[in-house]
């Protein structure tokens, strides 16, 4: 199992998508140059859609894992209390640099997903994108998602998909004619030393999530890339956003937490 430090170091080190970017970071370049990256993945409408950034305005949201603050300050463009934790110092000091230029207000802190430091039932939101599957201790982490948020509190979460196109096909082809383990692809997914990577069903990430009302989950995100090196560069991307619902990298899952006491 990996350690809560060896996590801390890698993303300390390899910061969130510093490496395809080609600008300093803490510039405004940088957080442009991201904002294009991840809206090409995610646009900016289904941005919306997901995270339900206007009907959290007046309302406290938090974001574990924040990054670089990019959905972060979606919340607080819209009026929300808006707050940021992180595993980084880097991170944080980027999502505040973010909320900076755009003349925002958020409060962050370094912290780790598996100790919060929240009071419990705090929040109206707790959002997470594509970061919880890094922690040593997931399980642990959704419960103090659960612990801090208030009853009937909004549950919006990103994980990677098991059953997606990148992993069945791509993988496991990979590990069969290569060197490397399944396991090892999908750390890789977020660079080469990463320790810790994991992938969901949609059955899984259920049972992850038990404790949650009201969940519905969907998937997204299928390029071309993802078949394979050589195949993928031939295969336009909109040629396959029809299969993305089904066959993409990207599990979002939502919820309530309940309003009656365990």
């Amino acid at each position: 199992m990996s350690r809560i430090e060896d996590v801390r170091d890698y993303w300390e080190s390899h910061p969130l998508c510093a490496v395809a970017i080609p600008h300093a970071l803490y510039t405004r370049e940088y957080f442009d140059f991201y904002d294009g990256l991840r809206e090409a993945n995610e646009s900016l409408e289904f941005s919306y859609r997901l995270h339900e950034y206007t009907a959290f305005s007046g309302k406290k949201v938090l974001d574990v894992g924040c990054g670089n603050g990019y959905v972060l300050s979606k919340f607080a463009k819209e009026g929300a209390e808006t707050f940021g934790i992180d595993i980084t110092p880097t991170a944080v000091d980027l999502s505040k640099r973010r909320f900076e230029y755009l003349g925002l207000t958020g409060s962050f802190a370094v912290a780790n997903a598996e100790e919060l430091p929240f009071e419990d039932d705090t929040f109206d939101c707790v959002c997470s994108m594509g970061v919880l599957h890094h922690t040593p201790n997931t399980e642990q982490a959704i419960e103090e998602i659960y612990r801090v948020l208030r009853p009937g509190g909004r549950l919006i979460v990103m994980f990677y998909h098991r059953n997606s196109v990148l992993y069945q096909f791509n993988f496991r082809r990979q590990a069969l004619f290569g060197r490397k383990t399944m396991q090892q692809l999908v750390n890789e997914v977020d660079g080469i030393g990463n320790p810790k990577g994991a992938v969901y069903s949609r059955a899984e990430l259920a049972h992850l999530l038990h404790r949650f009302d009201d969940l519905e989950m969907s998937v997204g995100l299928l390029q071309g890339r993802m078949l394979s090196l050589r195949v993928g560069r031939r295969v336009p991307n909109r040629l396959l956003r029809p299969f993305a619902s089904r066959w993409g990298w990207f599990l979002y899952a939502k919820g309530f937490k309940s309003t009656a006491r365990p």
